[in-house]
């Protein structure tokens, strides 16, 4: 064999030494490896296993029963007056002085605006002597009457005798003891005196008519006068009730037009609180078979007010229901003021008063039973005031008398969720149960 060849056999045979010798330390390594680690694991403690424990959410809770309460809720109305005048005066005249301010309070026929009053008492004295001349021109008619029908028997003597003599002389024509002139001068005279006697009987037939007619002017004048003397009493401008001034468009050296409103004020016999009814609440109002009230607070005083009408009201694109509240004689409001209004609506019953936390998603509270939440379903029926204390009326069948509610509005209430009352205390929530 040649040299080069034993040199190749031989460098393959260390090759495949160099080889072996690695897999035989690498398997060495693992074993040593593996033998470490079972010691390892039979030489450690032997720990016990974690329990887990559920967590209590800690809570308040009320014990609450349905019972009969009368919801309630908060709302802004406006005083208002039903009855507003609006005062004007019927003559034309300067204004003398004003006597009130916007915002005052006057009684009834206080004065409120004087006029100037020369020329209306002027009018008055010309009024008054047209009467005085009618009255005379009437007197002197009467006289005339009795004149006339004084001289009615004159005159119906005079007729009965030309009547007379011209039959006397047409007999003696007949029988042709007189000329045809003399008995054409005698029917001549016979006729003149019919012509009286019809015409004075004519002016007798209308003298009633002429008197009416006298006693009319007479009348028209004494209206004429008594005008006058209005127009005169109408130089002061009085207050046709108690009330305030609303507003004040008169000034002293003014000329009044008539029909220009001078003063406009509210009779205080006449307020009324105006409110508008939520859409929720306008079906309890309609059917309400008790009496519907309100609280107000009027300057420091809570005072009660009932509910007088409802009202339709229209207005531009919209529609919406107002009540109209009548507040008791003698409190003094401003007309246009905005009030705090307690709308007190009638009785409903089986209902439960529970803090606005209580409610979940508007319509589920949560009672605890045995420490785990137990979902209700419930009906808003409205709101209502505790002492101040503001709550929402719920209804449910599901609720039992001394039912335990949370109060505490938890971020992830679930049902069957362990809880725990804070301080171990459960609130008594009878407070939240008075009788409406």
């Amino acid at each position: 064999m040649p040299i080069t060849e034993r040199f190749a056999l031989l460098r393959a045979i260390l090759d495949r030494s160099s080889r072996a010798r690695g897999v035989v330390a690498g398997l060495a390594f693992m074993g040593i490896a593996i033998l470490a680690s079972a010691l390892l694991f039979a030489t450690g403690p032997n720990p016990k296993p974690i329990e887990r424990t559920e967590k209590a959410w800690p809570v308040s809770t009320v014990k609450v029963s349905p019972d009969a309460l009368s919801p309630s809720y908060r709302t802004y109305g406006r005083v208002e007056s039903a009855e507003t005048a609006n005062l004007s005066v019927d003559v034309v005249a300067r204004v003398e002085a004003v006597l009130v301010q916007e915002g005052q309070w006057v009684d009834q026929n206080q004065p409120l605006v004087t006029l100037e009053t020369r020329e209306l008492e002027l009018r008055v004295a010309e009024a008054e002597a047209d009467l005085t001349q009618a009255q005379a021109q009437l007197a002197s008619l009467e006289t005339e009457v009795e004149a006339t029908r004084a001289l009615t028997e004159h005159y119906t003597s005079m007729q009965r005798i030309t009547q007379d003599k011209l039959k006397r002389h047409e007999d003696l024509f007949a029988k042709r003891m007189i000329a045809q002139s003399l008995l054409d001068e005698v029917i001549e005279q016979a006729s003149v005196r019919t012509i009286e006697y019809q015409r004075h009987m004519r002016e007798v037939a209308d003298l009633p008519n002429r008197v009416r007619e006298q006693q009319a002017l007479v009348s028209r004048a004494d209206a004429s006068r008594e005008q006058a003397a209005i127009n005169l009493g109408k130089a002061m401008l009085r207050a046709p009730f108690s009330g305030p001034v609303i507003d004040v468009t008169a000034a002293p050296g003014d000329t009044t037009q008539r029909g220009r409103v001078l003063v406009k004020m509210a009779s205080r016999d006449a307020f009324q609180i105006r409110t508008q009814v939520p859409e929720a609440q306008a079906l309890r109002f309609r059917s309400a078979t008790t009496p519907v009230f309100a609280q107000a607070i009027v300057n420091g005083r809570r005072v009660a007010l009932s509910l007088d009408r409802l009202s339709v009201n229209v207005r531009d694109g919209q529609s919406g229901l107002d009540a109209f509240f009548s507040p008791p004689a003698g409190n003094l409001i401003e007309v246009g003021r905005v009030l705090d209004l307690e709308v007190i609506l009638p009785v409903e019953r089986a209902v439960v008063a529970v803090p606005v936390q209580s409610i979940y998603e508007n319509d589920r509270i949560y009672r605890v039973i045995d420490n785990r939440l137990d979902p209700v379903t419930v009906e808003r029926v409205g709101e209502y005031l505790d002492a101040g204390a503001y709550r929402v009326l719920v209804r449910s069948s599901d609720l039992r008398e001394d039912d335990t509610v949370i109060t505490t509005q938890l971020p992830k209430a679930v049902t069957g969720l362990l809880v725990e009352t804070r301080d171990g205390i459960v609130e008594d929530g009878s407070a939240l149960a008075h009788n409406g």
